[in-house]
């Protein structure tokens, strides 16, 4: 955003930062006219994060280039006049790749990464460009479509014609472009330009909210600086931003306001439940309190049936303190750089044991080596648990599982046996604290916690470290940063222990007052049956063909690649399903309260009535509070472990779900649910990638025989086609065209069409479809769930009514 000639000019940057926070386009714009200077503070990951973006960019660049595309780059072409007659001129000649295009029409202007040439008629020839963006992020955000729906606007206003598609090059998937259509985005995009260009013109008041962008964001300390002046509500431990809205309607705009909230809450309110929103007023008034004495301030919670410290075991002297260091940002997935614990000694002391993992070798040796440690005390000791801090550890060990293939039994038999336990769970359930956040840091006032190390001096060794390892430098950080880090580590386990011994206390205390808690029972972990010949058969199988092949991806030549992704697929079947699960277990433990935050739950459930009696079994009706929700119908649904039966219809509006109950379910009235993932029997397919697998084992995955397209679909060949073209899809076609010729012409090969919610992959499926029926053929349809089966068949039927295909059944086991 800035200021020329007296009228704002605005970027694609403006129109990202607008849809993460308006009060951001009011602060920038008001630097733009001159009237507050900007701050002098940025995030010190900014800069290690625009290295990376560039790294990325310069590296599809030379991927490209090794395809022997012409490029015009750009980049060093600073002034903005310059550099847009240099882009246009680059349009005009036709070349292949423009690297930082400038783009503008006066008003709006932007630098697209890369333009590529395409085959389609425009302005100034034969040919158009489309826009690319190079993305660090796993997931392409609103913000980027926005950014790529202002340059593809911007272009066609050089080349009179709009482009039919742009496109993200995602971080670490071997510049595989993710392919949006303009068009699809084309009202949302807009709809927000133009509330940003009213917001500019009509500059309305603007108040700060905490949001995601807060976390990069140059005004954010000025933006916390008033929060507190004006005693925010974002100051609440556990206050959701739909909770502020409601409160604020409710004219309770401050934390001084909530505290005072009479109770029972009368209002009914838009969002969650009233039980919520007493949660956070009794939240507000302890820390209300707190502000107000010396000590800390405290109350622990009534006891119930789910009360936090009826969660911990009977302390043993194999217990251990486990806290893991990583960064998401390093590589593909992201790496537990540190692995850390304490346990207290046969003669009392304490010890401290860790591992460092700075390159993917060394991350799956640290993981084998801390899962053969607990297995080791385990056997020692069999009433041992793994104390930890939030759920960030064990769904890191389960990651850690995943990636690595390694370990998976012994994981899953300390889920089965619940050995860890989650303190901040223990905590959220059993104390009222006067603290803004329930962190590890923030509690230590209560159990009177002193560090070794200061956080400020933490914080900067582990942005060192994070950041070299983000670049590839890891090996540059020094000796100190590593200390550091590790005395920090060791801190965060120290503090686990101190705050467990705490609640013991406390747990103590309610004892001593007669009131009775019971512990969590012990569990060797055992699984139901005994690991199987077949599964024996599939570990061995998949160990020969990982063989010789580096844990670093980017290591691995396409034909390792392709026998490491084989052998994780062998048993990706059963480890799918029992990821399910585990989280079918981790639901059943939440208890009303924190379901809400579950996308695939509902919480709140009141009954309505009975809508359907049915001759075996009722239909129920339920209303529910305002919450975000992926439940639909068909569902299958829980409470508490329990089915509870099958959803027949939702309506979100009216805020109301129907239920098909089961017969022991039929008078159970729960007051939440939750989706039922749990996959179905899957032998038949794990039986096919096993076969596959002995083959390569055999032969080798690029040998002439069978399995010719599995094997080119693992080493992602093009289609082999009959006639013996090279050429997937040509210049004059459209990619339904192609894909229908291509159909018919494969020979052992595969055809993968891939893209967003949206792109066509459906429509596309279901016209090569009633190709195929019309040619004679039959066709078989497999899919991860039935309803996207359904889906594509009832698109199949569309289509072949469209086409007059009358031959056409469908049958759906």
């Amino acid at each position: 955003m800035k200021l020329a000639s007296g009228k704002i000019r605005l970027s694609a940057t403006d129109l990202a930062n607008h849809l993460g926070c308006r009060h951001l386009t009011s602060l920038d714009l008001a630097v733009a006219l001159g009237t507050r200077d900007a701050p002098a503070w940025q995030s010190p990951d900014l800069q290690v994060l625009r290295e990376r973006g560039m790294a990325h960019e310069t590296a599809y660049l030379e991927h490209l280039k090794a395809q022997g595309a012409a490029i015009v780059d750009l980049q060093d072409v600073a002034i903005e006049e310059i550099a847009e007659a240099e882009t246009i001129a680059a349009i005009k000649k036709g070349v292949d790749v423009i690297a930082q295009a400038t783009l503008s029409d006066g008003r709006w202007f932007g630098r697209a990464d890369v333009l590529r040439r395409v085959e389609r008629a425009g302005r100034f020839g034969n040919w158009s460009y489309e826009v690319y963006d190079c993305k660090l992020a796993r997931e392409t955000k609103a913000a980027t479509i926005l950014q790529l729906s202002l340059y593809s606007e911007l272009l066609a206003g050089i080349q009179w014609i709009l482009p039919e598609s742009m496109y993200v090059i995602p971080f670490g998937m071997d510049f595989r472009p993710e392919r949006y259509r303009v068009l699809d985005f084309a009202a949302y995009y807009r709809y927000v330009k133009a509330r940003l260009e009213n917001a500019v013109e009509q500059r309305p008041a603007t108040n700060a909210e905490p949001v995601v962008h807060c976390d990069i964001c140059r005004w954010w300390p000025e933006c916390d600086a008033q929060w507190r002046k004006n005693d925010h509500l974002s100051l609440v431990a556990g206050i959701s931003r739909l909770q502020r809205k409601q409160l604020c309607a409710w004219e309770v705009n401050t934390v001084e306001q909530l505290a005072a909230l009479p109770l029972p809450i009368q209002n009914r309110p838009e969002f969650g439940s009233k039980e919520g929103y007493a949660k956070v007023r009794e939240q507000a008034r302890v820390q209300v309190a707190a502000r107000n004495q010396a000590q800390p301030v405290y109350e622990v919670l009534e006891v119930t049936n789910e009360h936090g410290l009826s969660l911990l075991p009977e302390p043993s002297l194999g217990d251990i303190f486990f806290d893991l260091e990583g960064d998401p940002f390093v590589g593909v997935s992201g790496r537990e750089y540190l692995f850390g614990f304490v346990h207290e000694t046969q003669t009392g002391d304490v010890a401290y044991e860790s591992r460092w993992a700075l390159t993917a070798d060394e991350e799956k040796q640290a993981f084998e080596w801390f899962v053969e440690t607990v297995m080791a005390r385990w056997q020692i000791d069999q009433a041992m648990h793994i104390y930890h801090f939030t759920p960030y550890e064990p769904s890191a060990l389960k990651r850690l599982m995943g990636r690595y293939a390694t370990c998976e039994e012994e994981i899953d038999r300390m889920l089965r046996a619940r050995l860890f336990i989650d303190l901040h769970t223990v905590l959220k359930r059993s104390v009222r604290a006067g603290v803004e956040q329930y962190s590890l840091k923030a509690l230590e006032v209560f159990h009177d916690f002193r560090r070794q190390v200061p956080l400020a001096d933490a914080r900067t060794a582990m942005r060192r470290m994070e950041h070299s390892l983000e670049l590839s430098r890891a090996p540059e950080a020094d000796e100190s940063v590593r200390k550091t880090i590790a005395l920090y580590n060791a801190d965060d386990c120290l503090s686990t222990r101190s705050l467990r011994n705490w609640l013991e206390r406390e747990r103590l205390q309610l004892g001593k007052a007669g009131i009775y808690l019971p512990r969590p029972e012990i569990s060797d972990g055992a699984p139901p049956e005994p690991i199987g010949e077949r599964q024996a058969q599939t570990a061995a199988l998949a160990e020969i063909l990982v063989t010789g092949i580096s844990a670093d991806p980017e290591l691995r030549s396409d034909e390792e690649a392709a026998r490491w992704l084989l052998a994780n697929l062998l048993d990706w079947h059963r480890r799918e399903n029992k990821a399910a699960w585990w989280d079918y277990f981790r639901l059943s433990d939440l208890t009303d309260e924190e379901l809400p935050d579950e996308r695939s739950a509902l919480a709140g459930l009141q009954f309505v009535g009975r809508v359907d009696a049915g001759k075996k079994v009722p239909t129920d009706r339920y209303t529910f509070p305002n919450q975000e929700t992926d439940l639909r119908a068909e569902d299958t649904v829980c409470h508490k472990g329990e089915k509870i039966g099958e959803v027949i219809a939702i309506d979100i509006a009216a805020r109301t779900i129907d239920i098909k109950k089961t017969k022991k379910s039929a008078e159970v009235h729960p007051t939440s649910i939750f989706k039922d993932e749990t996959g179905p029997r899957t032998s038949a397919l794990a039986d096919a990638l096993f076969r596959l697998g002995t083959w390569v084992g055999r032969n080798g995955v690029d040998a002439p025989g069978l399995h010719r397209a599995a094997r080119d679909f693992l080493l992602r060949r093009s289609p082999r086609l009959a006639d013996g073209s090279s050429t997937v899809v040509r210049a004059d076609e459209s990619d339904l065209n192609a894909a229908l010729r291509l159909g018919t012409l494969l020979d052992h090969s595969v055809l993968p069409i891939q893209g967003p919610p949206g792109a066509g992959k459906t429509f596309t499926g279901a016209r090569m479809i009633c190709d195929f029926v019309r040619r004679g053929k039959k066709v078989g349809i497999t899919a991860n769930s039935h309803k996207v089966i359904r889906n594509l068949l009832d698109e199949v039927l569309a289509a072949a009514k469209e086409s007059d295909l009358r031959d056409l059944e469908c049958v759906q086991k």
